[in-house]
């Protein structure tokens, strides 16, 4: 790459960070309807991306039922288990969307049935699924949401100071590769330097009392913010090396060029995707 290529790619990632931080940041504060279409918005896109990718083998996942699903289960996060308004839960979905899927690929007619239908599961499974728990995360407590929101908040800033320190570290002092079979520009200096931010990042939350309600039963301690560190340093970077893997896999740098400087929305998602469900369960489960 050429210096004009690479102050153009650092001039659209700067320009891409100015403009998208704040708004995630601001649909992370309005929460409600607003956050559900951020939310299923930025999955349809990443779900295009990845069923694009099948089209170097020549499988052509349906793009359309993809869409339906992530409709659902976005939903189904909104509303929650508890909410008058009835949405169908996510085994529910599948039992609807798996015979779907199966009797519009027999009216396609198309090349390679097994994998359309296969791609079509694995994007549903991969992206909404993994995705609709950010949704899951900041309607956590419906009687103090604003725990919903910082907790939200934590998870997104959480990986951005992970991503952030392993590029920085890594390009500093990185030398030995962590998995170059799948991601050959990581190093082990750059994954523990994610550890690392992540670790004071979640230090400074505790700190500064920012997890604490007066609204909720709900508690945090010392031992949550070890386990946020875990998930959001070591399960998100894991989720970085997952998307690699399946860019390797089909032979691409990118997923797109959606984002300028960035590559595509699987590209800047990638963490989130595998934090974010893992954290919520955390806190359904075991802080609720």
């Amino acid at each position: 790459m050429n210096q004009k290529s690479v102050q153009e790619s650092s001039g659209g990632r700067t320009l891409v960070n100015a403009l998208g931080i704040p708004f995630i940041l601001l649909m992370i504060y309005l929460g409600g309807w607003a956050f559900w279409a951020f939310v299923t918005v930025v999955s349809i896109l990443a779900m295009r991306e990845f069923y694009s990718l099948g089209h170097k083998r020549d499988v052509r996942p349906n793009f359309i039922l993809g869409c339906t699903a992530t409709f659902m289960i976005t939903l189904h996060f909104y509303f929650g288990p508890g909410h008058p308004i009835k949405i169908f839960r996510p085994g529910e979905i599948l039992l609807l969307m798996v015979p779907l899927i199966i009797l519009a690929e027999l009216l396609r007619g198309r090349n390679n049935a097994m994998s359309n239908i296969a791609t079509t599961l694995g994007g549903i499974l991969y992206i909404p699924f993994l995705m609709g728990s950010m949704i899951g995360l900041r309607e956590i407590d419906p009687i103090a949401p604003e725990m919903g929101l910082k907790l939200t908040f934590c998870l997104f800033a959480g990986v951005w100071a992970c991503d952030s320190a392993a590029f920085v570290v890594g390009m500093k002092w990185g030398k030995q590769k962590l998995m170059e079979r799948v991601s050959p520009k990581k190093t082990v200096a750059g994954g523990v330097g994610g550890l690392v931010a992540a670790f004071f990042f979640f230090i400074i939350i505790m700190q500064t009392g920012f997890l604490n309600s007066q609204y909720t039963m709900a508690s945090v301690n010392f031992i949550d913010f070890l386990i946020f560190t875990v998930i959001i340093g070591i399960i998100g970077q894991a989720g970085d090396f997952a998307e690699s893997l399946i860019k390797r896999d089909m032979g691409v740098k990118d997923t797109s060029s959606f984002l300028a400087g960035h590559g595509g929305i699987l590209d800047r998602f990638d963490s989130l995707i595998i934090a974010s469900p893992v954290m919520y369960l955390y806190v359904k489960y075991l802080i609720y």
